[in-house]
């Protein structure tokens, strides 16, 4: 057996928790199901058995594939803490198997290390712009290997704590907004039914009357309405993405059934909407149902910031690999006013994009679609008056 691409190993007293771990009667310490789990992709055999004998010496637990389809099958199966990957194998090639993972929503997060003979700044360039933690070139020291897989760990735990960070600010932002969203119609719907019941039936004539039953009509829609995202808002907080809901969807799509349904609701306006441009097939690979009720509400968002002023909303879909953004634009809008900020010599006199989407449940609710999705929401003004919100959700290529 070669190990011409592993060099010797030798310990560091520097990092303790990466030295090689001892060995009983000859065999290898068996490894544990709590184990750090590597999942190497290979095809040189040879090379593939020295990877995994040297990081099981370390005490990582290992799964072997020969190329990109073996090692989507065995993803399938158990899911690794880490991806070490060939780039030219037969099959499929390394580029194509990093591409189905960043396109699976369970596999998204994988930390990813490509391993490979080519050493020029393309390739490192290309992998990078596709998404990996690092990219090693052979033959390889095993401690820069284990250190490369400990670094990517790292990150990912740095990235869990995050996201756990800001489900707690989403949670205490969900609190401050439902003392506003609640409060507003069931003003309107107390002050007008006090106002029904004061007055006395016969004080009132028929259009008084159908007057104060259309208010309270409109602040128990409304309110209805902002019970139904709330419970949305609160049901995301635990979820996580079902494979089985997840699916290859062109982009345009999705505007053009949130438009037809707009429209036959009679609730688009009088404001024109254009959809632009839609030559090109644009894929993504959502949760359909939770994609469409998150843009639906960015929808309604721009109708209700609009100016008198406004002339034209757009909507389009706009392809920055590896992001596909679903946008809308009004080119006379503004934002609700944002409450005064506690340190305001730090803020230039602008209001930050986070501070306009946490005054709103609507603008919350997507932002956590995108989150979920692994992408963001972005909003942005133009000019002074012009609007633009924009869900940013990672796109597909044709594989």
């Amino acid at each position: 057996m070669t190990l011409r691409y592993v060099y010797p190993m030798q310990l560091d007293d520097r990092r303790p928790h990466l030295q090689p771990k001892a060995k009983t009667d000859g065999m290898q310490t068996m490894q544990s199901d709590l184990a750090t789990t590597v999942l190497i992709v290979e095809d040189d055999q040879n090379l593939n058995l020295a990877l995994a004998e040297t990081l099981q010496t370390y005490g990582y637990a290992t799964l072997s594939a020969y190329h990109g389809r073996e090692a989507l099958d065995l993803l399938r199966q158990r899911m690794p803490d880490v991806i070490v990957c060939d780039i030219n194998m037969p099959v499929m090639d390394g580029y194509t198997f990093l591409q189905h993972t960043r396109a699976e929503p369970e596999w998204r997060l994988l930390p990813f290390i490509f391993l490979s003979a080519r050493t020029t700044t393309e390739d490192q360039r290309r992998a990078k712009a596709i998404g990996i933690e690092d990219y090693l070139t052979k033959p390889i020291d095993a401690r820069d290997l284990v250190a490369a897989i400990e670094n990517a760990l790292n990150r990912r735990r740095l990235v869990a704590a995050e996201i756990e960070r800001n489900m707690d600010n989403l949670r205490n932002r969900i609190v401050g907004l439902l003392q506003h969203e609640f409060r507003t119609p069931l003003t309107f719907i107390l002050g007008y039914a006090e106002l029904l019941l004061s007055s006395g039936a016969g004080n009132l004539d028929a259009e008084q009357m159908q007057l104060m039953a259309a208010a309270i009509l409109d602040g128990g829609q409304r309110l209805q309405q902002q019970i139904e995202t709330f419970l949305f808002m609160a049901e995301l907080q635990n979820h996580k993405l079902d494979p089985r809901s997840v699916e290859p969807v062109n982009a345009w799509s999705i505007w053009n059934d949130i438009l037809r349904d707009f429209a036959h609701t009679e609730r688009l306006g009088p404001l024109p909407v254009q959809l632009l441009d839609q030559n090109d097939e644009v894929l993504i690979k959502v949760d359909v149902h939770l994609v469409d009720a998150a843009v639906r509400h960015l929808f309604e968002f721009m109708q209700r910031v609009r100016r008198p002023d406004a002339t034209q909303l757009e909507c389009s879909v706009v392809h920055h690999f590896p992001y596909v953004g679903l946008q809308i634009r009004c080119d006379s809008a503004a934002p609700p006013p944002l409450p005064p900020a506690p340190h305001p010599e730090h803020t230039n006199g602008h209001n930050t994009p986070t501070s306009v989407i946490d005054m709103d449940l609507g603008l919350t609710l997507a932002q956590s679609v995108a989150h979920l999705h692994g992408g963001r929401l972005t909003i942005e003004a133009q000019g002074n008056k012009g609007l633009a919100l924009a869900m940013w959700l990672p796109g597909i290529e044709a594989l």
